[in-house]
């Protein structure tokens, strides 16, 4: 073999580590990019608390979980004027930051009205005929469910774009638990 070859054959060799080395670095920022922008969320995010509606906090395939459900999504369904996938609410926050539905609308817009608390929009989702909010489900600790059953508001960082992020799950009181 000549030089030419060789150098040929380890440059042939050698390109596929290349390449899996730059996909992983990409994969890398991406991953901290997300994480990056949902810390900005939390940390910036204009706070809303959902009441709770009655729930289950354990699950025998998933370990220690509670499965969230809102009371503001019984009166969505009623205020629901087409069958869209995802649409937005507008809410009022009363003294305690807790949400009251105000209307249904299914156009997206970004929450301009936030500072002066005239309403803020809430993205929602339909699945299976139920209104879902971004988390349905908190997971925690094994042992932890007679700490988690005292949950009467879960607690949440909504964006410009109406995105929720939870941050708490809150007793009666307002207290994190």
């Amino acid at each position: 073999m000549t030089k030419r070859n060789i150098k040929n054959s380890k440059l042939t060799v050698m390109w596929p580590i290349y390449l899996v080395v730059a996909t992983v670095l990409v994969l890398l920022v991406l991953v901290n990019w997300d994480i990056f922008q949902k810390e900005q969320h939390l940390a910036n995010g204009k706070v809303v608390r959902l009441t709770l509606a009655p729930i289950d906090p354990r699950s025998l395939m998933q370990g220690d979980y509670m499965v969230l459900n809102y009371a503001i999504a019984a009166d969505i369904s009623k205020l629901m004027q087409s069958n869209n996938k995802a649409g937005f609410i507008k809410v009022s926050l009363d003294n305690n930051q807790v949400a009251s539905l105000v209307a249904v609308d299914d156009k997206p817009a970004s929450n301009t009205s936030i500072d002066n608390n005239e309403f803020i929009k809430i993205q929602y989702r339909l699945r299976n005929n139920r209104i879902k909010f971004a988390s349905n489900a908190f997971f925690f600790e094994e042992g932890q469910a007679e700490r988690f059953e005292w949950a009467k508001y879960g607690e949440f960082r909504v964006n410009e774009q109406g995105e929720l992020l939870l941050d708490a799950l809150l007793d009666r009181d307002f207290n994190k638990l």
